[in-house]
């Protein structure tokens, strides 16, 4: 089975990093949940930031039949 590569996200929480693919979420507050609390972020067009492609799924965002938990199933992560 080969997988396609996925698009990279359109938008990433300035906050947690978080990616999104929806793009009505932008400049919206991330609905992220860490530690309990909802993420005071604000989504943020990721248009032109640097993206890695994540090394376990090679940007397919699956790992054999399951969703890549390094990545949450996006295949990319924000360059740090």
């Amino acid at each position: 089975m080969d997988l396609a590569k996925k698009p990279k996200p359109s938008g990433v929480c300035n906050l947690c990093n978080a990616p999104t693919d929806r793009r009505e979420a932008l400049n919206q507050r991330c609905s992220l949940v860490v530690n309990g609390r909802r993420c005071s972020g604000t989504i943020k067009s990721a248009v032109n930031a640097l993206w890695d492609e994540c090394e376990s799924c090679h940007a397919t965002g699956k790992v054999g039949t399951q969703e890549c938990t390094e990545c949450k199933g996006f295949g990319w992560k924000i360059y740090a």
